[in-house]
């Protein structure tokens, strides 16, 4: 858990900045940085008015930079001028905070820093990125790839960029208000607690979930891709895994740098000349890096055995090693889209459950399938029992 230290002997300082933060963030303050057991990602706020008047500020600040273990510096201070103010920064702090700053400003300032820290120094979670031509089976997978890691149980976000508007949103049957742009908007006061209230999410899985429209039905205005990556990166310290559907996403630096951070690269492809040549062109304008080629994987969408276009000459043609097929009924699929019902939550989701479980890793038996196993056990051993 990440964590604030306050070098102070201002109990009424540490108070303020605790209330500020909320429960999430504990607040411990302490007299040196030696007495502290530092543990996790973490935030220093050093306060001016502690630092004895024989000493100089930069020093001081050496000094903890030193024992900080590569944490973040806060100073805050009441000397608010231009001079003390750089004289800080370039002695190593972060940022600076006024000591009487309202608990906004505080909330503002410490939670970009925590963030930043966070990103840099925190267990980021496991990115999953799901490509692909045909946008609506892309968003469905990665929507069932997402509860699929949610029931596991984890927890997980799903990032669902197709436009006009979200497959997934539909999918899940959830009400989107809060898009991309609010959370870019958001981005200097992100954290846990304001995920958890502005986020939406599916009741019986516990996915939330984020879209490129936030409800409006556009893309968003004002958004660059230095946005998107710099927003995945703060979210990732927020959460266990991370599904990003790219969906109407095509610029190809913007995608190249998502695939860098991904630890996983899904291209969904169904058995078809076209669509393959198709997917072929949307590699070849994201440009892939080696490291990141590697982690990439075809899934063959509909896979059907019965086609001669099979999985393994697709991912020849598009230079990948790995492949794996998912099958899928239509009927059953388009009912459970029009229904706001995904499939991966039914208690018998088929084939198709099964294979994007494998294709998570995720494949054990699932609790329905473990409690049908207990009942039909119960069941025969009432029968012996009656026997003997």
């Amino acid at each position: 858990m990440a964590r604030i230290y306050l070098l102070s002997v201002d109990r009424t300082l540490c108070k303020r900045i605790a209330e500020a933060m909320g429960d999430h963030i504990p607040v411990e303050m302490v007299q040196s940085l030696a007495d502290a057991e530092l543990v996790g990602p973490g935030v220093i706020v050093l306060d001016h008015a502690s630092i004895p008047a024989d000493r100089m500020l930069s020093s001081v600040l050496g000094e903890v930079a030193q024992a900080a273990q590569g944490r973040a510096i806060v100073v805050a201070t009441e000397d608010w001028y231009a001079g003390p103010v750089l004289q800080a920064i370039r002695s190593g702090a972060s940022d600076v905070l006024p000591r009487g700053a309202s608990a906004g400003e505080i909330a503002s300032v410490l939670t970009r820093v925590l963030n930043s820290a966070l990103a840099t120094q925190g267990r980021l979670a496991r990115l999953t990125l799901v490509l692909g031509t045909d946008e609506e089976a892309t968003a469905l997978l990665a929507t069932d790839i997402a509860l699929a890691h949610a029931m596991a149980p984890a927890s997980t976000l799903l990032i669902d960029c197709t436009l006009p508007s979200s497959t997934a949103e539909a999918y899940l049957d959830l009400k989107v208000d809060y898009g991309i742009a609010s959370a870019v908007a958001d981005l200097d006061r992100l954290d846990a607690s304001l995920l958890a209230d502005a986020l939406a999410r599916h009741e019986s899985s516990g996915l939330a979930l984020l879209t490129l429209d936030g409800g409006t039905g556009g893309e968003p205005v004002g958004v660059g891709p230095t946005d998107i990556v710099g927003l995945v990166q703060i979210l990732r310290a927020s959460c266990a895994h991370i599904v990003l559907c790219a969906g109407s996403l095509r610029n190809g630096g913007l995608l190249r740098e998502l695939a860098s951070q991904a630890g996983a690269i899904e291209i969904v492809c169904a058995q078809s000349i076209r669509e393959l040549d198709a997917c072929r062109r949307l590699l070849d304008r994201i440009a892939l890096d080696t490291a990141s080629a590697e982690r990439l994987r075809l899934v063959v969408w509909d896979h059907d055995v019965r086609v001669l276009l099979d999985g393994r000459r697709m991912a020849d043609v598009l230079g990948i090693e790995h492949v794996i097929g998912v099958p899928v009924d239509r009927v059953r699929l388009r009912n459970a889209l029009n229904a706001g019902r995904p499939m991966m939550i039914e208690r018998d989701g088929g084939a198709y459950a099964y294979a994007v479980r494998r294709a998570v890793g995720r494949d054990g038996p699932s609790r329905g399938a473990v409690a049908s196993f207990e009942k039909v056990k119960r069941k025969i051993m009432r029968t012996v029992e009656r026997s003997a």
